[in-house]
């Protein structure tokens, strides 16, 4: 008895883990490789990016989900606040307004910074990637600051550019030298999937330094070198419940056309029908009688619907409501939930892609800039505010956020920035709102000190 346990022990000791079963049961997991992440980007790049852009052109679920990422991520626009004395901040400021509130960083001339960060971050939602070129520009009295900012998609990075050359060696067009040290990009001059543009049908991508190229992308993986589009989890789900929904449509269409039906004889006097249109009543035969339409009812759409949107929502990474724009089951302590939960998305893609692949290095290259026109005297570092987190009741948050300053668990600036107000910017309005008041002689308890009520009172 006991040797007999000892050789049952031994057989079920080899197979730990029942999710590594290789049998009839893990089926599902045929797929499972143990690839490199950049393998299977290579293999899968060019099909993901364009399946995503054709369900942002005509699914509305995916359009919608492009939409609340890049508007909840950049939103009004994530602000520069520079590091430095009262003055040098005052100055770099007004060269940041003069270049990147206007349409002179932008390279094609259509919009502000601010709008190409929320262009580049649609195309990392929908194609994966946004390549930022470099462009030195002579100075002009629009633009005093010698440099424009090109946006370019991920598709002119030339994904063909692999294995070794003359520089090192290559990976989906990204340059490493022979340390694996990333030096440059291999970039198409025109988007290759144009016809005949500018008057050229060539296509050949040449190598640009990484100092004049920023390629922003969310790192799922160590080692990454390209980026894929997001909700690539749900493309296969949604283009089946797409399907799925036409094809309830058109069983609604067709069943509405029929409003009833004239049953007789199997002679039938009346031509074949041809054509559907609602409203249709079809004789049959001679010793008619009348039966109505029943159409199939969709009772259980719904449920069905609710179940697939809210997957497709976890795949982007959003909320349900968010992506169905369907509030109806929401109260303040769900919403308040799914607001936190969802916001950290937000923020890890503004703090840990936003920011350091795109707004500090432009900002460097701004001040770069700066220095080689003689606008400034010395580098300046920023840190970067995210647009405000919209407040579900505000009443409730700004009570609590005014017992966390009294109470010593957050600062008066932190909860600025939170708000999206830069703090000095803040002080300086507030302190002019100040001064103006008292020199109209208008007293609100809200924003006039204490002492400024005595002074008027006499009392000091």
């Amino acid at each position: 008895m006991k040797v007999a346990f000892e050789i049952s022990f031994r057989k079920n000791s080899k197979r730990t883990y029942e999710a590594a079963d290789k049998g009839r049961r893990g089926k599902a997991f045929r797929n499972a490789r143990s690839t490199g992440v950049n393998k299977e980007v290579r293999n899968a790049i060019v099909t993901l990016r364009d399946r995503s852009r054709h369900m942002a052109r005509n699914n509305g679920w995916a359009k919608r989900a492009v939409e609340a990422i890049t508007r909840h991520t950049i939103g009004e626009g994530i602000k520069p606040a520079p590091i430095g004395t009262l003055e040098e901040t005052k100055q770099i400021k007004a060269l940041w307004r003069d270049w990147a509130n206007t349409t002179a960083c932008d390279w094609d001339g259509i919009t502000n910074f601010y709008g190409l960060l929320e262009l580049a971050m649609r195309s990392i939602a929908e194609g994966g990637e946004a390549v930022i070129l470099r462009r030195w520009v002579l100075p002009d009295e629009d633009c005093e600051i010698p440099m424009k900012l090109q946006l370019l998609e991920g598709d002119q990075i030339d994904h063909t550019r692999n294995g070794p050359n003359e520089h090192g060696f290559a990976r989906m067009g990204v340059q490493f030298d022979n340390q694996k040290r990333r030096t440059g990009y291999w970039v198409f001059d025109t988007h290759p999937g144009e016809d005949d543009y500018f008057g050229t049908d060539k296509y050949e991508s040449y190598l640009v330094d990484k100092s004049d190229v920023l390629l922003a992308f969310e790192v799922l993986r160590p080692g990454q070198v390209r980026g894929l589009p997001m909700g690539v989890a749900s493309f296969m789900k949604m283009g089946d419940f797409s399907d799925y929904e036409d094809a309830q449509l058109v069983k609604q269409k067709i069943a509405a056309c029929f409003a009833a039906f004239v049953l007789g004889s199997e002679d039938s006097s009346s031509d074949p029908i041809e054509d559907l249109e609602p409203g249709i009543i079809e004789h049959l035969g001679s010793a008619e009688s009348v039966e109505f339409a029943n159409p199939p009812s969709v009772t259980d759409y719904d449920p069905y619907a609710t179940r697939i949107l809210q997957g497709v929502a976890a795949a982007y990474g959003i909320t349900y409501e968010m992506l169905t724009m369907d509030y109806s089951r929401v109260n303040f302590t769900s919403g308040r939930m799914a607001k936190i939960d969802v916001t950290n998305n937000f923020k890890s893609w503004q703090y840990n892609m936003v920011i350091p692949q795109i707004c500090n290095p432009v900002w460097d290259w701004f001040i770069k800039a700066c220095l080689i026109s003689g606008k400034i005297r010395r580098i300046i570092k920023a840190s970067w505010t995210p647009p405000r987190i919209q407040q579900i009741d505000p009443g409730r948050e700004t009570d609590a956020q005014i017992k966390a300053i009294q109470g010593g668990l957050t600062t008066h600036s932190e909860v600025l920035r939170e708000m999206g107000w830069e703090p000095e910017e803040f002080y300086e309005e507030y302190k002019q709102d100040v001064e103006r008041c008292k020199e109209l002689g208008i007293t609100i308890s809200s924003i006039m000190p204490s002492n400024y009520e005595q002074e008027e009172n006499g009392t000091v």
